[in-house]
């Protein structure tokens, strides 16, 4: 009889203490299951905040390269410009030297028609009219002449038929052509 006591009280307490032990295993167990998940959840957080941040850092690289990128392209366009305005304003300065040697050879063609050269031979001789007068106004108007008003005023006297300083104008416009012999000396009647 003792031993069925002892079996009584011995067997509960051994599944007391198993079912005690089974709980806290595994009360234990998913513990360390969610400490380590966890863990786990973390580290992951940590790689893809690391990630995000390498992206971000590559991104604003690559962000800076295309800029600088772009900066060196308008750099190199701006100065192609420059350098294509610096030719063309010479390449213009030019034309208007050939432009105003036109003008004076033109103005001194229509003068001759109304005066007296001194070796009696006149280069050229063009009547004056109004048109002439206008289309040459235009173009001293857009260029910028050392005597753009000393043209200006000759070609408006002609255009109002006033010859009364040909000699004078022809003499000026002659010696602008770098002629020597052959000025005016009166006006043609």
């Amino acid at each position: 009889m003792r031993r069925l006591r002892l079996k009584t009280v011995i067997i509960p307490i051994v599944l007391i203490c198993a079912i005690v032990g089974g709980v806290a295993y595994f009360t234990i167990v998913n513990k360390i299951k969610k400490e380590n998940a966890l863990q786990v959840i973390q580290i992951n957080k940590q790689k893809a905040d690391d990630k995000r941040a390498e992206d971000k850092r590559v991104a604003d690289a690559k962000a800076i390269a295309e800029a600088k990128a772009i900066a060196d392209a308008k750099a190199e366009e701006d100065a192609r410009v420059k350098q294509e305005a610096k030719v063309k304003e010479e390449a213009d300065l030019k034309a208007q030297e050939v432009e105003e040697q036109r003008v004076y050879i033109k103005m001194h063609e229509m003068i001759n028609s109304k005066i007296v050269a001194e070796d009696g031979l006149k280069y050229g001789v063009q009547d004056i009219t109004p048109a002439d007068c206008d289309e040459l106004l235009k173009i001293v108007k857009v260029n910028n002449y050392a005597d753009k008003n000393t043209l200006t005023t000759y070609l408006n006297s002609w255009k109002k038929n006033d010859f009364s300083n040909g000699v004078a104008q022809h003499n000026y416009i002659w010696d602008k052509l770098g002629r020597g012999e052959g000025k005016a000396i009166g006006l043609a009647k």
